[in-house]
Formats: structure tokens, C-alpha cells, sequence
């Protein structure tokens, strides 16, 4: 009876699904992937809804499906061997488990099946589904794009930059114009492990770090996120996760093993001594005291010798010597382990990376030497070099401290639990050495070196716990447990020539996080789904300096933060979803280095009345609200409208609380949250078959308001305010930042040649603020000594790629275009302080950039990848560099990768 009830079922899903597909074979192009993606894919190409409990699909991979078939017999090929099948209702298919042995009718179990999709966060078209703005990369997409530093993996995602790319290996995500300081937080398993880097009078860098070889996927939210772990993201969120078994066990097989192996071009592969100079060194030799004054047409030739010989500014010609194209001298790898138990996932990773300098570009606006000031002192003629360009590197030549090398470490552990419960525990390590760069060193100092390497290790440990039981609407509970501590050491610029007297030292710094949520779903009211939960984080810095002083070494004090949020969605008719929610934020923080105030000061407290004032502990304690909401208009399948409303609140970082060289807060300045308000309009289309009964059609456009008011950034002091006159700056809330602009995101995909583009315009940029020496309030180009300055993006920034698979798909060719406006120009006269001062602007220049790919999977277990980066090797500097450091030249770079 069983048997011809499956028979029945079958032939009954075949009809239904055969006639939502008009009767016609479809011609499928799934990949192997996860199960719940290719699900979402399948849905996507037949036009059928098919719901499925992420329960069911977790932890199952989809051998795919290519060629033209029925739609029943697609979805039999994506089912095989996972133990699911799917059951039809209309244009509905629920996937279930598969009833393992004949049962009589009187033992039948209830049927499993759920009412939610769920569509894992891969999912490249939650980009034109979602009411907000959303981009995904995929693993494929970042070991494609590895690119030279871990940032050129967002590189092409519309809205997205990434601050000071060359340095560190560090990440400090740019999401419209919103950047540093716990803003865009980066995300890595569910742990911040963000530490904010000084970088001299420039300014600082907020940096997390991560090897993308161990990245599984990442999604990036634009705007304010309604989540546990979007407490303070007034820019957006990007949340990583590390590879899982999915990424290395192959279909229908219990153990895998991946290794892949990289081979970097356009390197020096080894590292320069200390010391050595690079680029044009006009500041002259310090030790020689030539302060830049050089000589030539010498009546005595050793006039013209040591410190005062003009070659010394030309800098290393060893630095010139740029190895050919296909000639690698670095290289980077990584092997990672995969055992699947009957309810047990366990992971184990490692990635290694090792390269030298890489070599700048030689067609574009390098700079120049000019020779012109000179002075005839009769026996000699003094030449002062004045260099006429950017940045002080020659073209072609190799980039002094761009040296790089990590080393990450990845343990994994996912339990499957009786009764739908899940916990997962990881643990994923960090180490580092690096060349450092400071900006200050190549504006001011007049010279480049190469430095003793700066270190970091960050530690990220993560648990994640899930309870989703299938038969309970009210029941999908999640709770976060982790814990990240970075050690850092960033060499001084100064070392070698200035005094180490601004040396930072060691920093440690601890973050202690946990979050709780729930969703809870009413079919019988409409369908709303609530969410609700918290998330609560202490922070700890502290670095070798003089814990009693209150400029010397680095940062020392505390911070705690309590996020409790609730949202709600509901759907009052079939084309309409309505969105609303709420977060409350309050935080504490304390600095514990006291701080010397002088007897004229309001805050002097003196009982002992020795003449000498009590030392001040500064802490800071606010709170406040901030809502959500959205209504998205489905017209008709495929195609959204939508508009949103979006507040944030960003407490104070631990950072601007405490005191540290070059910038500390004041005591007559308390510190409010920042208060941002995002507005979104926007409409999605998504097709299938629009031109072809294969094709895949994707676009978005969206316009979004983006302001934020009590901005917190470094000034100068005002000259009515405590400490004017006795320090360089101080951190305070501005009066706004605003950006304005518009964002498209398409794509086009017909199986054999496939297109994607995106860009963003910025239609409106302001910075305001009411200060000593401002003759205008607001400005488009920044305020002086803020570190806003070189956040601002430029006008517009774009890419398209393009792209043909040959050989049944085996090998897929391409290219992409990145196109980059230049920067918001400050004014030739009355930029108030901005041009010239501590943190101006970084005049890069806009830019064009070609790259190449090639992918050719030999079978399911071997690949290949080659990419020629920036192919027509320019010379230029990225857009939000803060070190004026240009980008690499023309590289190679040839990959592998082993499934076994």
C-alpha cells in the first residue's frame, strides 16, 4: 500500500510541477552546493515557492543539476541521497524527510513540514529580495578575488571601500561614507575582535583581522540591522562566517579534504634590511644634518659627497629592480579537514601566507623630482628637491613595509542534538608580522624606510547555540557566547629617525560578548513573525606604557554595553510585508589613567589643600532608543518596492574614552551617542527565462538619505573649552555627517556568458561643525584635524565584469572593471585648516583598473585559477588611503585547489 501511495505521489507531483512548468523541460545550470541554496535555485528557475526547514537541509550538500529536465525529475536529482523529497501543493513544494520502510496506515508518522523558508545567507539574490540593501560574497567569489591584501575581496561591491587597504592586513570597512570605531562591526563567527591602530598625527585605523582562505562566506548589511549583533552599526554590519563541512566534504561522502596553493607575482618575495630608503627622500640625510639641501656642479667633488651627494634623494636604486610578470616570488596556502559522525561536524584548518614589497605601477600620475630651487654658493650649487605628485614612490618601484605574513589556525565543532538542537564551537587563530607604514612619516618626515616588522595575534573563540524545533512556530532560539583577545605591536615611523619617544608599545586588548534571541512565528494572525532578544559586551585595553601617565604609551581602561531589541514582521496581505522594531542601548565606560588638571580648572578637587589638584578619572555612561521600519510591495513575483526608515545609536568606543598620545577626550566635554537616521527607497526585479528559458536577470536601484547627527571624531580644541592651549586635540560630537546618494546592482546570466555590475553615486556630502577658526559651518570636504577627512568616499565608484564559460563550464574566462571618481577636492583658499594640516585630505586621483580571471575545474575535486590584477599596470592610490601608499602594479597570481 505504501509502495503505490509513492507511486501515486510521485506521478501526482510530476503533473503539478510539469504544469507550473508549462508543460516543458526546463534547462537547469545548478552546481553542487549547499542543499538550502540550491533548493532557493531551483525555486528561482521554475517559478514554483518551495519551503523547507533549515533543520532538514543543514549539514546537506546538493549534487546539482545541469541539462533540461522536467521539473519533478530536477528536483528528484537535487533530493538524491539526502534523505528529503519533495511534496506538492499548487504551486507550493514543501520538502520533507523520506518515510524510510512501508508503515501501515494505523503507524503512520505525522507528516514533518513547515510553513518558513529558509534560505542560507549565500544567497546572492537576498540582494534584490530584501527591504534594505544587502551584497553577499560567496567562497567561490573570495578565492577568486584574492587580490594582493585581504580587502580586495569587497573590491566591486557597490557602497563598499575599504580604508587603508595596503597596510597591516588589517580590515576597516567603508559602507557609505560610515567607517572606524565600531561603525561597520566585522563580524567572524559571531565575535568583534575590531582594535582601533594609531597612525600618528593622521589619525587612526580600526582593523580585524582574518585569513579569507578559512572564510566560508560573508554577507554585508547597509545600514542600521535590527539584530542581536547590529548594536551600534550605524554604517552597516559584515558578517563572515569560517568554512564548515560543507565546503570541503564532497556529496555522499563522510571526510574531505581541501588544499589549495598560491603562487604571487609582482613581489619581492624577501624583505629589504631596516632602513633601507625608498621613494624620493627629500628631508635628506638627519644624521648629516642636510635638512633636504643638496649640492651639485661642486668645485671639489667631496663637496658633493656623503650626506650632501643629490643621490640620496632618488632614493634605492635596488628598489627598481621589478621581477617580470610571470616570475613569483610569494606565496600563500592552506589545507583544511573535514569529518562528518553521525551527529558531529568537525573542521580543521590552517592558512599561511608570505609575501614581500610588492611594486607600484608605472603608467598613471607618478610623481616627480623637481629641480629647479637652487642656489649658487660659488663653489657649489645648493639644490632644495621638491616632489611634485601624491605620494613619494617612483613608478615601478618596490613599496617600502607593504611586506606581509600571516599565519591562522581554524578548529571547528558542530553538534547535532536530539530534539533539533545545535551547538557549534570554534576557536580560530590569528599571528602576524607586517611592514608599518605611517602616514605621518611620508608627509612630514621627508623620508621612507623600510621598519622592523609590527606583530598581531588575535584569538577568536565562539560558541553558537541553536534550538529550532520543526513542529514549533513559537520555538527558534539562538544564544552566542565568545570571547577575542589582540595582542598587537605597531613599530613606530619614528624609529631610525626621530627619538622613540612616541612609541606605543605593546597593546592587549579583550572583548567579552553574549548574545540571546528568538523568533517567533502566528500564522493564524496574519502571519507576523517576532523577533526579540539582547547582547551584552565588556571591553578591556591596556598597553605597556606608564599606566600613570596620561600621555605615554597606549590606551588603558574598560567599557560595557547592553543592547535589548525587538522587531516584528508582518504581512496584512499577500503583496505587502510591514516591518517595525526597536533597540535600546545603554553603555558604560572608564578610563584609568588619571588626568593632572591645574588649579584654575573647574574640575581641580583639592581637600587636602596642598596646592596640588587630586588627579580626575574620567567615565562616561549614556543610554537611548532608536527604531526601525520598513514596508516592502511585492506587485508581482520578482519585483519589490520598498522603503525604509532606519535609526542607530553608536556609544562611545572605548577609544574615544580614554586617553592616549595625540588625542584623548576632555573633561568639559561629555560625549553623546551618535544618532544615526537612514532612509532607503528602492525597487528589486528578479527574472527567469526573460529572453531565454535559462537566463537569470537581476537588478536593484536604491536612494538612500544617510544622516548622522553628534558625529564623534577629533578636532582642535575650542578656545573657550578646558585644555585649549595645553593640547593638539580633542575627541567631541559634531554637529552632523550627512551622505546622499544613489546605488545600482544588476546582473545577467545566460549559462554561457554572464555579466554583473554595480556603482554608486553620492549625490550629497556635509560635514558640519561649529568651532574656533571655521569661517563655514558645514563643508563637503571635511573639518580640520578630523579623521573624518579621509573617510569621505569619492563622488562615485563603479565595476562591471564580464565573463564566458566554455568546455561544458569547465572553464570560465573573464574580466572585471573597477572605475573610481576621485575624491571630494578641498578648496584652493579657505579650506580652514583642512588642506595642509594634521589628517588632510589624500588626494588620490581617479582611477581605472582591468582584471583578468581564468577558472578551470578539471573535475569536482581539482581547479585552477589565474588572475592578472590591474593589467594595465597603473599607477595609483586607492580610494580612502590614509598612508599615500600606491597600489600594486600589474600582478599574476596562479592558484590551485584539491578536493579529496
Amino acid at each position: 500500500m505504501h509502495s503505490s501511495l509513492r507511486a501515486g505521489l510521485a506521478v501526482g507531483a510530476a503533473m503539478v510541477l510539469a504544469a507550473a512548468a508549462q508543460a516543458q523541460s526546463i534547462e537547469f545550470n545548478i552546481s553542487p552546493q549547499p542543499l538550502a541554496e540550491a533548493i532557493g535555485q531551483f525555486g528561482l528557475q521554475t517559478g514554483l515557492s518551495v519551503v523547507a526547514d533549515s533543520g532538514l537541509t543543514a549539514g546537506k550538500r546538493s549534487a546539482g543539476v545541469r541539462g533540461r529536465f522536467a521539473a519533478a525529475d530536477a528536483l528528484a536529482l537535487l533530493l538524491r541521497d539526502t534523505g528529503l523529497e519533495g511534496r506538492v501543493d499548487g504551486r507550493f513544494v514543501t520538502i520533507v524527510r523520506t518515510l524510510p520502510m512501508p508503515l501501515a496506515s494505523e503507524d503512520s508518522l505525522p507528516e514533518v513540514s513547515v510553513t518558513a523558508s529558509a534560505m542560507d545567507t549565500e544567497d546572492k539574490d537576498s540582494t534584490y529580495r530584501s527591504a534594505g540593501s544587502t551584497n553577499v560574497l560567496t567562497r567561490d567569489e573570495i578565492e577568486l578575488f584574492r587580490g594582493t591584501s585581504v580587502g580586495d575581496i569587497f573590491k566591486g561591491t557597490a557602497g563598499v571601500l575599504v580604508g587603508e587597504n595596503r597596510n597591516s592586513g588589517g580590515l576597516d570597512v567603508n559602507i557609505r561614507g560610515m567607517q572606524g570605531q565600531g561603525r561597520v562591526p566585522v563580524i567572524v563567527d559571531g565575535a568583534r575582535q575590531e582594535t582601533t591602530v594609531y597612525r600618528g598625527y593622521a589619525g587612526v585605523a580600526s582593523r580585524s583581522y582574518v585569513d579569507p582562505d578559512l572564510i566560508g562566506g560573508i554577507q554585508i548589511d547597509k545600514g542600521p540591522v535590527m539584530g542581536a549583533q547590529g548594536t551600534g552599526a550605524t554604517g552597516g554590519l559584515v558578517s563572515m562566517r569560517t568554512i564548515n563541512a560543507d565546503d570541503i566534504v564532497r556529496p555522499g561522502k563522510d571526510f574531505g579534504l581541501r588544499v589549495r596553493a598560491q603562487a604571487i607575482g609582482n613581489n619581492s618575495g624577501s624583505v629589504p634590511q631596516p632602513g633601507t630608503p625608498s621613494g624620493y627622500n627629500t628631508g635628506g640625510d638627519a644624521a648629516g644634518g642636510t635638512a633636504g639641501v643638496y649640492r651639485i656642479n661642486c668645485v671639489i667633488a667631496s663637496l658633493c659627497q656623503g650626506p650632501f651627494d643629490i643621490a640620496h634623494a632618488q632614493g634605492s636604486t635596488e628598489g627598481m629592480n621589478r621581477p617580470g610578470l610571470l616570475k613569483p616570488k610569494s606565496w600563500a596556502g592552506s589545507v583544511a579537514l573535514a569529518k562528518r559522525l553521525e551527529a558531529v561536524d568537525l573542521v580543521a584548518a590552517y592558512a599561511q601566507r608570505r609575501q614581500g614589497n610588492y611594486y607600484a605601477g608605472t603608467k598613471g600620475p607618478a610623481p616627480y623630482l623637481d629641480l629647479s630651487d637652487t642656489t649658487n654658493r660659488g663653489f657649489y650649487t645648493e639644490v632644495r628637491p621638491e616632489i611634485v605628485g601624491a605620494t613619494r614612490f617612483r613608478a615601478g618601484e618596490r613599496i617600502a613595509n607593504t611586506n606581509y605574513e600571516s599565519k591562522s589556525t581554524l578548529l571547528k565543532g558542530k553538534l547535532y542534538l536530539a530534539d533539533a538542537h545545535e551547538l557549534e564551537l570554534s576557536y580560530l587563530r590569528y599571528d602576524s608580522t607586517y611592514g608599518e607604514l605611517m602616514p605621518s612619516q611620508l608627509i612630514w618626515l621627508g623620508q621612507v624606510r623600510q621598519t622592523s616588522n609590527s606583530e598581531v595575534t588575535a584569538n577568536t573563540y565562539a560558541g553558537r547555540y541553536r534550538w529550532n524545533p520543526a513542529d514549533d512556530a513559537m520555538l527558534d532560539l539562538r544564544a552566542n557566547l565568545w570571547h577575542t583577545d589582540t595582542t598587537s605591536l605597531n613599530r613606530n615611523y619614528s624609529e631610525g629617525v626621530w627619538s622613540n619617544m612616541f612609541d606605543i608599545g605593546t597593546e592587549r586588548y579583550k572583548r567579552w560578548g553574549a548574545d540571546l534571541s528568538n523568533s517567533m512565528q502566528f500564522d493564524q494572525w496574519g502571519g507576523i513573525k517576532l523577533d526579540y532578544g539582547l547582547a551584552y559586551q565588556t571591553e578591556k585595553v591596556h598597553g605597556d606604557g606608564d599606566a600613570n601617565s596620561f600621555s605615554a604609551g597606549g590606551r588603558a581602561g574598560s567599557r560595557k554595553e547592553l543592547s535589548l531589541f525587538t522587531s516584528a514582521q508582518w504581512k496584512p496581505a499577500a503583496k505587502w510585508t510591514l516591518e517595525a522594531g526597536i533597540r535600546h542601548t545603554r553603555f558604560q565606560s572608564q578610563d584609568d589613567k588619571p588626568r593632572y588638571v591645574t588649579v584654575e580648572s573647574d574640575y581641580c578637587v583639592n581637600p587636602d589643600a596642598e596646592g596640588d589638584c587630586d588627579p580626575v578619572m574620567m567615565k562616561s555612561r549614556r543610554s537611548g532608543s532608536a527604531p526601525l521600519l520598513s514596508l516592502q510591495w511585492e506587485p508581482r513575483p520578482g519585483l519589490q518596492v520598498y522603503g525604509r526608515y532606519a535609526e542607530a545609536l553608536r556609544m562611545p568606543s572605548l577609544f574615544e574614552t580614554t586617553a592616549g598620545f595625540s588625542v584623548a577626550p576632555s573633561q568639559d566635554i561629555h560625549l553623546k551617542p551618535e544618532h544615526t537616521r537612514n532612509k532607503e527607497i528602492g525597487i528589486g526585479f528578479m527574472k527567469d527565462g526573460l529572453w531565454r528559458s535559462s537566463d537569470k536577470f537581476r537588478a536593484k536601484l536604491a536612494y538612500f538619505r544617510n544622516h548622522t547627527k553628534d558625529y564623534l571624531t577629533r578636532t582642535i580644541p575650542n578656545t573657550w573649552e578646558e585644555g585649549s592651549g595645553s593640547q593638539f586635540f580633542t575627541l567631541r560630537n559634531i554637529e552632523s555627517v550627512s551622505f546622499h546618494g544613489v546605488e545600482l546592482s544588476g546582473s545577467y546570466d545566460m549559462g554561457r556568458f554572464f555579466t554583473e555590475l554595480s556603482g554608486t553615486k553620492y549625490t550629497f556630502v556635509e560635514t558640519c561643525h561649529f568651532g574656533s577658526y571655521r569661517r563655514m559651518e558645514c563643508t563637503d570636504y571635511g573639518i580640520a584635524a578630523s579623521y573624518v577627512n579621509n573617510m569621505i568616499p569619492p563622488k562615485w565608484h563603479a565595476s562591471a565584469t564580464v565573463g564566458t564559460r566554455l568546455m561544458g563550464q569547465k572553464l570560465t574566462l573573464g574580466a572585471r572593471g573597477t572605475f573610481m571618481g576621485q575624491r571630494k577636492p578641498t578648496p584652493e583658499y579657505n579650506a580652514q585648516g583642512v588642506d595642509g594640516g594634521f589628517a588632510s585630505p589624500v588626494p588620490w586621483h581617479k582611477y581605472t583598473t582591468w582584471d583578468l580571471f581564468a577558472t578551470y575545474k578539471i573535475n569536482d575535486r581539482f581547479s585552477v585559477d589565474f588572475n592578472i590584477d590591474n593589467l594595465t599596470d597603473q599607477y595609483y592610490l586607492d580610494a580612502l588611503s590614509l598612508g599615500l601608499v600606491p597600489a600594486p602594479g600589474r600582478s599574476a597570481r596562479l592558484s590551485v585547489t584539491w578536493l579529496f
